[in-house]
């Protein structure tokens, strides 16, 4: 009968014991929101390639021209959102299509790593990260863009830019 009684409480030991051990297993933590994914790809520092304006090539006006993206993303801002941050240094042409700094939020996230974005400028701005990581923002098309000055001038630098980055 004691035997009994002593190989019960082991058992429920036992039992007891694997129950606490699985009830602090936790779940794995929820996936990251498709922002959140694409502002950790995005937040760095990209070196310009190239640059095109309507179709002309326009590199040689941005000599050693950087774009930060950076940010803390933030599923509560506009529902993850943004805005987040982006700041340039290097040349630019006077007026630029870009202005030192600013904000800009996600519009829309496409399949993979692409999406539209736009600046708090409302100038909107498609991106992607290819294979290789190389980011291309597409169709910022400016119509009154005077960034950097030189108002007046904006002919030359209004219509639909291409930049290439590393």
């Amino acid at each position: 009968m004691m035997m009994k009684l002593l190989a019960r409480a082991v058992s429920f030991v036992i039992l007891a014991s694997a129950v606490v051990l699985m009830s602090n297993c936790g779940g794995k933590d929820p996936a990251p929101i498709p922002q959140q994914v694409q502002l950790g790809k995005l937040s760095k520092t990209w070196n310009i390639v190239s640059v095109s304006l309507d179709g002309a090539n326009r590199t040689g006006d941005f000599t050693n021209f950087k774009l930060t993206i950076s940010g803390t993303f933030n599923a509560n801002a506009n529902n993850g959102n943004g805005p987040y941050n982006f700041s340039v240094t290097g040349a630019r042409p006077t007026p630029s299509p870009w202005p030192a700094s600013g904000t800009w939020s996600f519009v829309n996230i496409g399949t993979g790593d692409s999406g539209s974005l736009i600046r708090n400028d409302g100038v909107p701005m498609v991106y992607t990260i290819n294979s290789s990581g190389q980011l291309t923002i597409s169709d910022l098309i400016c119509t009154s863009c005077d960034h950097a000055g030189a108002a007046g001038r904006t002919e030359a630098v209004n219509g639909n830019w291409t930049f290439v980055f590393n």
